[in-house]
C-alpha cells in the first residue's frame, strides 16, 4: 500500500494490492506548446545551446560543443561565408531599351544574399550568346526616335540602392534584438548548470542550486527522520501496551520518482522549450511530496495477536441445586466477555499510518454478555403467589396444633409440570396416630368436636395461593356455613373419607411450595408461597365475590339438654347454644391483572349457597321438685 506525503496529509488512493500512492499536491500541469524562438534560420544554434533529449545540463552541453568546434572550423575553411549585400543582376529592360539593367534583392533567412555576381551574370551572358555591355548590340527598332530615357532608369535604380540600404539597416536592428535574446536565454538555462532551477520544491524543500546527489541527500534525511520519528502505541486499560512502528510496516519513500521529474524541467527539450520551463518556474512555483509505501498486512498480524489476547469468553452462569435454601437452587454469576474490534481499529490506524500521525491509541474492547446470565436464571424462577390466614385467638390447643401439622406438610413440596396434587394425600389421614388433635370441626351444618379439627383452614389457605399463582384447580367444595378466615366463596373444605383438594401444575416448569406456620406476638399465622416459571403475559389472577342474595336466620331449634350440661331444669331459661347464621348466595370471579396491576378481565368462575342456620337452645329436662309449705307444731 503507498501513499504521498504532504502538507495536508495524504489520503488512500487505491487498495489493489499493498500499496497505496496518492497524487501530489500541486501536480503539474501540461504548458502550452511553446513558441519557437527562430534567431537566423540560415545559419546553425550557438554552440552553446542543446537539441532535445540532451539532459545532462549547461556542462555537459558545453563539453559537447567544444567536440564540434574542430568540425565546424574544417566545413568554414572549405566554404567561404556569402556576402551579406545584395547582388544586382542585370537584365535586359522591359522596355527593351539597350543597356537599361534591372537589380533585384534577395533576402534568405534574414541574410541578404545575391542572386549573382556581376562577373557570373556576364559569363552567363557570354556562355548564353550575348554581347558584352561594352560591345552591346543595339536592337533596331521600327518606332520613332523620340527624347532619351535615361533620367528614369537612373531614378529607379537609386530607389533600389536605397531600398537595398533600408533592408540591411533593418537586418543590423533584427541581429541586434536577436542576440540580446539569445544572451537572455543563455544567462536563464545557465541558472540550472548541473543544478536544480529556482522555484522547485519536494516537501517544500527548495531545491534551488542543488545537485541531483544534494537534493537527494536533503530530501533522504527528512522522509528518514520522520519514519524514525512515527510510533504508534496501542494500549489496553488493563497496562498492556504494543507499539508499531515504521520499521514494522517497512516504511519507504520514493524520493527519485519526484526528483527525476522536477530535474527534467528546464533540463529537457530544446532551449526554446527550456526556456519556456524554466520561465514558467518564475511564475508558479512546482512543488512536489514524496511518495510513501508501506505493508498493513503486519499491522493485521500485530492485531490479531492483540486480539488473541486481549478477547475473553463470556462464562454463562449456572443454577446448581441447593436444599438448603427454597426454592432449592443457588446461582453462580455470569461473567461479561470482551471482543476487540480489529476491523475498525485497521481503518483508525490506516488513518494514522496516512497522515504519519503518531499517538497513542487506547484499546476499548466491546463487551460481550453471558449467553445466560444469572438474573435470566433467577427469572425462570419467581415467586408467584403468597396467601396468609389468620388463627383466631379463641382456637384451641388442639386446632393450633393441627394448623400446624397441616401447613408443614407442604412445605418445601415440588411438584413437576403437568402433575397433580391432592391435599388429602399430603397430609395423610387426620389420626392420632398422625399427630393430629381433637378441636371443634364443622361437619352437616354443625360445629363438632372431632381428631383434626381446623385443617379446613389450611386448605383454604392454600386454595387462594394456588388460584393467585394461575394454577388449575380440578377439585374443591364449599364449606356448608361460611368461614371466618376466609372471604365468602374462598373456602375449600376438605374431609378423610369423602371431601378432597385437589390442583395441578399446568406450567411448562416445576413448581415450588413453601409454607410457613408462624406468630407474630400473640398472633399466628398459616403461609403458604408458591414459586415458579412467570406467567407468560406478566398477568396476576385473584378471587373477589360478590353477595347475590342474603338468606333471613331460621326460626330457633330447641334441644334438650339430657345431660344437663348447658342447663339442668325444665323452668330454667334456655341455654342459646347457637345464636344462627345469616345465609348468602355468593357469585365468585376471577380476576386477571397485568403487571402494573390493572384489571385485564373479570371472569364468573362459580357460585356458592351457603345455607343460613337457626338459632339452637338447650333447654332442662328436669322438673324441678316444689317444697311442701312449712307446718308449724307449736
Amino acid at each position: 500500500m503507498s501513499i504521498e506525503y504532504g502538507k495536508e496529509g495524504v489520503t488512500a488512493m487505491s487498495e489493489t494490492g499493498p500499496r497505496r500512492r496518492r497524487r501530489p499536491q500541486n501536480p503539474v500541469q501540461e504548458p502550452e506548446a511553446p513558441h519557437r524562438i527562430v534567431i537566423d534560420s540560415g545559419t546553425d544554434e550557438p554552440d552553446w545551446l542543446v537539441s532535445a533529449g540532451n539532459v545532462s545540463g549547461a556542462a555537459s552541453r558545453r563539453a559537447q560543443s567544444m567536440k564540434t568546434d574542430k568540425k565546424t572550423e574544417k566545413a568554414e575553411k572549405k566554404e567561404k561565408p556569402e556576402p551579406a549585400a545584395a547582388v544586382r543582376e542585370r537584365t535586359p529592360a522591359r522596355t527593351g531599351t539597350p543597356g537599361e539593367e534591372r537589380e533585384d534583392i534577395l533576402l534568405l533567412g534574414g541574410r541578404a544574399r545575391s542572386a549573382g555576381t556581376k562577373s557570373q551574370t556576364r559569363a552567363a551572358a557570354k556562355t548564353a550568346g550575348a554581347a558584352p555591355k561594352s560591345t552591346a548590340v543595339k536592337k533596331k527598332t521600327t518606332k520613332k526616335k523620340g527624347p532619351k530615357k535615361g533620367g528614369g532608369v537612373q531614378l529607379r535604380g537609386m530607389l533600389l540602392r536605397l531600398l537595398a540600404a533600408a533592408v540591411v539597416v533593418t537586418l543590423c536592428v533584427i541581429g541586434a534584438a536577436g542576440g540580446a535574446r539569445l544572451v537572455q536565454i543563455k544567462q536563464t538555462l545557465d541558472l540550472g548548470d548541473g543544478v536544480f532551477y529556482p522555484n522547485l520544491f519536494v516537501n517544500d524543500i527548495p531545491l534551488e542550486g542543488k545537485t541531483l546527489d544534494e537534493a537527494a541527500a536533503s530530501v533522504t534525511q527528512q522522509v528518514t527522520n520522520l519514519i524514525a520519528s512515527w510510533r504508534i502505541t496501542l494500549r489496553t486499560q488493563d497496562g498492556r501496551s504494543w507499539d508499531i512502528t515504521g520499521e514494522d510496516l517497512k516504511m519507504q519513500y520514493d524520493v527519485a520518482d519526484q526528483l527525476d521529474q522536477l530535474w527534467a524541467i528546464g533540463h529537457t527539450g530544446s532551449s526554446a522549450d527550456r526556456y519556456e520551463q524554466v520561465q514558467a518556474l518564475m511564475e508558479e512555483p512546482i512543488m512536489r511530496y514524496t511518495t510513501l509505501t508501506y505493508d498493513m498486512s503486519m499491522v493485521n498480524q500485530i492485531l490479531t495477536q492483540i486480539k488473541n489476547e486481549v478477547d475473553r469468553a463470556a462464562v454463562s452462569a449456572t443454577r446448581v441445586y441447593d436444599d438448603s435454601v427454597f426454592p432449592p437452587y443457588t446461582y453462580t454469576d455470569d461473567v461479561p466477555g470482551q471482543e476487540l474490534d480489529i476491523t475498525g481499529l485497521n481503518e483508525q490506524i490506516c488513518a494514522m499510518v496516512d497522515q504519519l500521525e503518531s499517538g497513542v491509541v487506547d484499546l476499548t474492547p466491546t463487551t460481550v454478555q453471558a449467553p445466560v446470565t444469572r438474573a435470566q436464571l433467577e427469572g425462570q424462577i419467581v415467586k408467584l403467589s403468597t396467601y396468609e390466614t389468620k388463627i383466631a385467638t379463641t382456637s384451641t390447643e388442639g386446632r393450633f396444633e393441627n394448623i400446624r401439622i397441616g401447613t408443614e406438610k407442604f412445605d418445601h413440596l415440588t411438584i413437576k409440570s403437568g402433575e397433580s396434587v391432592s391435599f388429602n394425600k399430603v397430609t395423610g389421614k387426620r389420626t392420632a396416630a398422625n399427630g393430629f388433635q381433637v378441636a371443634l370441626e364443622l361437619a352437616y351444618g354443625q360445629y363438632v368436636e372431632g381428631v383434626g379439627g381446623g385443617i379446613c383452614q389450611v386448605s383454604s389457605t392454600l386454595y387462594n395461593a394456588v388460584i393467585n399463582a394461575g394454577l388449575e384447580v380440578t377439585k374443591r367444595t364449599q364449606h356448608s356455613r361460611p368461614s371466618s378466615y376466609v372471604p365468602l366463596g374462598l373456602d375449600a373444605t376438605v374431609s378423610d373419607d369423602r371431601l378432597d383438594f385437589v390442583f395441578k401444575n399446568t406450567t411448562s416448569a416445576d413448581i415450588f411450595i413453601e409454607s410457613k406456620y408462624y406468630n407474630k406476638g400473640k398472633t399466628y399465622y398459616c403461609q403458604f408461597t408458591i414459586y415458579g416459571r412467570p406467567d407468560p403475559n406478566g398477568y396476576t389472577y385473584k378471587l373477589e365475590s360478590q353477595v347475590r342474595e342474603t338468606l333471613a336466620i331460621p326460626e330457633p331449634t330447641y334441644k334438650k339438654d339430657t345431660d344437663a350440661q348447658y342447663v339442668i331444669y325444665t323452668d330454667d331459661e334456655p341455654y342459646v347454644y347457637s345464636k344462627g347464621e345469616e345465609g348468602y348466595v355468593v357469585d365468585v370471579y376471577l380476576v386477571t391483572m397485568d403487571s402494573k396491576g390493572l384489571e385485564v378481565s373479570r371472569e364468573l368462575k362459580y357460585t356458592d349457597t351457603y345455607k343460613a342456620a337457626a338459632p339452637v337452645y338447650y333447654v332442662g329436662v328436669t322438673v324441678r321438685e316444689t317444697p311442701e309449705p312449712f307446718t308449724s307444731t307449736d
